[in-house]
């Protein structure tokens, strides 16, 4: 895997494929695919990092690439690099792109690599589902794809995670 900058996070727990994380904050670049014109979120998105927003800067390439996945939901967001966290990033050429902060959280994650066809991810769903009800842990949100390569790289060999929320007990 390329080393691009990632969202900072602690295993809190390491089981096999699975993994309980707790995440810092960090800002995204998102749009709603499905209200996307013409082309892609992802092309949408890369277009805003390589230079069309407000200061004509290029933003360094992050890893994952996050896709929400929901009934009637087609988001794709980037992360954005941890320097923003003190300095505001470039507004977004394209209005079609919000720029969100993600507050700290816990998260449950399953790694796999191959392909994310629908039914494979139904799967992994299902399994990271089981894992959490048997540690008596309860879920919220959507779950959220996360791709680490570009698409020249073989399926083998990609590195994928499906991630969903974690509720707070108190």
């Amino acid at each position: 895997m390329p080393n691009y900058e990632t969202p900072e996070y602690t295993v809190i727990e390491k089981d096999n494929d699975f993994e309980l994380r707790a995440y810092k904050s960090y800002l995204t670049a998102s749009i709603d695919d499905k209200k996307s014109e013409n082309a892609s979120g992802f092309n949408q998105i890369f277009d805003y990092i390589n230079g069309n927003n407000s200061k004509h800067q290029k933003i360094a390439m992050t890893v994952p690439v996050f896709n929400e996945l929901g009934t009637g939901i087609s988001i794709t967001a980037f992360v954005l690099p941890a320097k923003y966290a003190n300095e505001l990033p470039p507004e977004p050429g394209n209005s079609r792109i919000a720029i969100n902060k993600i507050d700290e959280k816990t998260v449950a994650a399953i790694t796999f690599s191959g392909s994310v066809k629908k039914e494979k991810l139904a799967e992994l769903q299902s399994k990271l589902l089981q894992w959490l009800q048997e540690k008596n842990l309860k879920t919220h949100g959507n779950f959220r794809l996360a791709r680490y390569n570009s698409p020249f790289t073989p399926l083998f060999l990609r590195h994928n995670e499906l991630l969903i929320d974690i509720e707070k007990t108190i």
